[in-house]
Formats: structure tokens, sequence, C-alpha cells
């Protein structure tokens, strides 16, 4: 792994001084029920990586957080360890279902220095990872690669029809059972002077979902699901593709080539809504950042901070030079929002601030 050579500071100390950010030593899956009895060890592991570890090794590594689970069983039998610190690695577990365990090994960042007899000295940096990014990361991770029946991908329907990605949210969950209950819920329209009486079909075709009302007379059968299913599916995957596709062209057409002076992350925790000027997509398959590790390290700090209480607040943080951070939450939402201004005081933070909410969240309340 190359190491990036740290431009802070002057002398000779700070001209051989090296850093390495965290690395994932190891990641692993296991079930202490698959192995109970000794020479079984091995049965345990579902998933080892790196692969090339030697056996001895995987076993003993298994061992090791099966019986920090247990220990801290002790302490807390209703909830077990979720992660280990030490100098040089930090450790994160996940229980998603049970007996199944989930262990990811992140090694501390690094900070490389040469003593004056010229022998490298080595500084692990043991509170720069935070807990609850690296639970989040283990929990996401199981909620991607996990099977789930309803949430399967593409799939080949009746014979001679075209493949898509169509599915009912409500009414049978497969079409090719031929016992599948149709059963809708039931939802009152008004309509003039009068509620009528009506099925409700929700169809969902990727990130497109498309809702049928029929009167609650006609009784649907598994044969109406397959021929709606049918018409329905493929439309509406090509449709849903088509708008993703032209919703990326208009975003990269209408994108500013210059730099805001600031950049906000908003999540709203009851109905999930989320909205982000920090992470941009480089590639279709990794993720970045567009502000400084540390500034990001702050973010974590201030939101572990808001987990902590449950009444609203607002955190403002003087970061380097010339960046602000600021947190708020207010009625279980919550708005993070990094400035660079210079020279600038509280004052004027806490009203750039105010003029951000005002044009990007206008329809939002937010406490002052």
């Amino acid at each position: 792994m190359a190491a990036a050579a740290a431009g802070a500071g002057s002398g000779p100390w700070a001209a051989q001084e090296k850093q390495f950010p965290p690395a994932l030593l190891s990641f692993f899956i296991y079930n202490p029920r698959f192995g109970p009895r000794e020479g079984q060890e091995e049965n345990k592991i579902l998933f080892y990586h790196p692969n090339e570890v030697e056996k001895n090794e995987k076993i003993r590594n298994v061992g090791l957080c099966e019986a920090i689970v247990q220990f801290t069983r002790t302490f807390s039998p209703s909830k077990p360890a979720k992660s280990l610190h030490t100098q040089k690695n930090r450790q994160f577990f996940n229980e998603p279902e049970e007996n199944f365990w989930m262990v990811m090994v992140v090694r501390n960042p690094i900070i490389e220095k040469q003593s004056k007899d010229g022998k490298p000295v080595i500084e692990y940096q043991e509170e720069e990872l935070l807990d609850k990014v690296y639970s989040s990361v283990l929990r996401q991770c199981y909620s991607m690669y996990k099977l789930a029946g309803r949430d399967s991908p593409i799939r080949a329907e009746m014979p001679g029809n075209l493949q898509h990605y169509g599915r009912f949210l409500t009414g049978p969950l497969n079409l090719n059972d031929p016992d599948a209950k149709c059963r809708f819920p039931k939802i009152f329209v008004n309509t003039d002077d009068t509620y009528e009486e009506l099925h409700l079909i929700v169809y969902k075709a990727m990130s497109a979902a498309v809702c049928f009302m029929i009167d609650a007379s006609v009784h649907p059968t598994l044969d109406f699901c397959r021929r709606l299913d049918s018409i329905v599916g493929p439309q509406l995957t090509v449709l849903a593709s088509d708008i993703c596709e032209q919703f990326n062209i208009n975003k990269r057409m209408s994108g500013s080539e210059k730099e805001p002076q600031f950049k906000f992350i908003y999540f709203n925790h009851m109905n999930l809504a989320e909205k982000s000027t920090v992470h941009m997509r480089k590639t279709p398959s990794v993720s970045l950042t567009s502000v400084h590790p540390d500034l990001m390290k702050i973010l974590g700090d201030i939101n572990s901070d808001f987990t902590r209480v449950d009444e609203d607040e607002e955190i403002i943080v003087k970061a380097m030079s010339d960046y602000w951070v600021v947190g708020k939450k207010s009625d279980r939402r919550e708005l993070y929002v990094i400035l660079n201004q210079k020279n600038a005081n509280l004052i004027e933070v806490n009203e750039e601030v105010k003029k951000l909410c005002a044009t990007q969240f206008n329809n939002i309340f937010f406490l002052d």
C-alpha cells in the first residue's frame, strides 16, 4: 500500500512523516452452531476474507471473536458486543440473524516517523475510527447481499413474455404458485357525496411504482394478476429506466462548474428522505466524498452526539482555517452543513445556514 507524505508542519520530522489510512484486515461470517464440538471448528466459518489466510489462523480469529461475544453477554445478555478497541485494530460485530455473525477487522490509521537514529517509529491513531460509521457499513453489507423473496432481481415470467423487474407490493407473492392468495387492501375514496370501496393494487418495477384501484365488487384472480403483470411489468421497467437515465443526463447538464461555498447532508428519520451535496459518484461503482476526511470525521462526531439525546439541538464547530461545520437536529430531521467562509464569525455562519435552509429546504421547518 502506497503511503502519502504529510504536508503539514516543518523541520526534519515533518519531512520524514508518512501517513497510512485505515485498512480492512479481515472480514468473515460464522455460525457457532455449525461447529459445536472439538475438531469441527472449521465448519463454523461460512466466509473468510482474505481467503489465503492459513486455516488455523482463521479458526483462531473466529474463536477469539466468539469468546469476546460470549464474555460480553455476561454484562449485557440482550445487547452483546458491537465493537472492540485495541491499539492496532478495531473489530466490529453484527448479528443480523440468530447465531449468524458478521465480523469486520479494520487496522487503525498509522503515522510513521523516523527517530533520530533513522529507525521508523509507528504511532497508531486509536481514536480516528468512528464505531457508528463502520457498524453501519456492516449492517448495509447485510442488507445489500442477503437473499430477500420479494426483493429478488430480474426474473423470467410466463413463457413468451419479456423479462422485467416488476412485482406486486400488494397481492400475490409468487405468481407461479397456484395457491397464491390474491388479497388486496381495501380503501374508501370520497366521490361526490359517497364513499366508494376499492381494491388497492400497488405494482413496482425498479424505482417506479404504480397504483391501480378497482371496484371492490370485482374479485381479482390469479389469472388476472398474471395478465396484469405481463402487460405492466415490461413497460414499467422500460419507463423507469428511461426516467432514471434522463434524470441523470439533466443532472449532469445542470451541474455548476463553480465549487459552492457550502456542502450539506440532510436526512429525515420519519420518511427516510435524504439529500446530499457531500457525496458524489465519480464512477458507476465507486461513491466518493467531496470533502476532507477530517471534516467527515467531525460530521460523524456530531451525529454521535445527536444520538445520545432526544432533544432538538444545534452544534457549530470551527474546523481548520476556513471551514465551519454546523449540525442541526429538529423533529427527527438532521442537517449537516460544511461552510468555507474565510474570517467568518459565529453570527455570520448562523445567518448563512438560515439562508441555506430558506433556499434548499424552504418547505421544511427547523427550530431556531
